[in-house]
């Protein structure tokens, strides 16, 4: 059974998956309270199933691009339960599995992920009969994303009302947008992909398994120094 971990953002997310698909998934806001949130979440799903840590063979997390804070939570427990249990680990971009989240369709996705000072993290996807990126992540402003797409173009992840209207503005009627609980992340995306992987005993390394932060962490004045 395999255990995915999403913390990219204040969004978290787990999910338990084996052979058959998807066994339990959980998400929440937890805001920056992933460290205390994580375990228990994690223990109580695991108990929704009948299920124990000894079940889980295989673990996977969410890359980011995303929350520095976030990521660096989720990936230390991740390699800390893979280390304790002697386990392979599968890392996730999670712009990849948002954008798989969304197959198959016509459209380009470009899934966003907030990074802080208006910028977001995105790339463009196909995905139809298979995901395939077309270009790597990148550290935008809404602005200059809608400079680059031409075209209709579905846009997923994080779709505040502010996010939204910016795109509206920007692309008018070329802006696809799912529905509000469609565009919930899903940890169960992360888990299949990674099982995916999984099958193919396509794993990562414990020691070079690094986030994909695309930002800077925020400082205050005082750590200006």
């Amino acid at each position: 059974m395999l255990l995915a971990i999403d913390t990219a953002t204040a969004l978290t997310g787990l999910a338990l998956y084996d052979a058959h698909g998807p066994l339990a998934e959980s998400v929440w806001e937890s805001g920056r309270n992933h460290t205390a949130q994580l375990l228990p979440q994690i223990d109580a799903l695991l108990r929704y199933i009948g299920a124990t840590p000894a079940d889980v063979t295989v673990l996977a997390v969410g890359l980011g691009p995303g929350s520095w804070s976030g990521l660096r939570v989720g990936l230390s427990l991740a390699k800390g339960m893979a280390l304790a249990g002697d386990l392979p680990l599968i890392g996730i971009a999670t712009l990849e599995a948002l954008a798989y989240q969304y197959a198959p369709t016509p459209l380009p996705v470009y899934p966003l992920i907030r990074l802080g000072r208006d910028r977001y993290a995105t790339a463009p996807f196909v995905a139809q009969d298979r995901l395939e990126r077309l270009a790597p992540d990148r550290n935008l402003t809404l602005a200059e994303l809608c400079a680059d797409v031409s075209g209709r173009a579905l846009f997923c992840g994080d779709l505040d009302a502010a996010t939204i209207a910016a795109l509206q503005r920007g692309l008018g009627e070329r802006a696809v947008l799912p529905a509000p609980a469609a565009r919930l992340r899903r940890p169960a995306y992360l888990a299949e992909l990674a099982w995916q992987r999984h099958l193919a005993r396509d794993y990562d390394d414990l020691a070079t398994l690094e986030p994909r932060y695309l930002g800077e962490p925020v400082r205050t004045p005082a750590q200006h120094t």
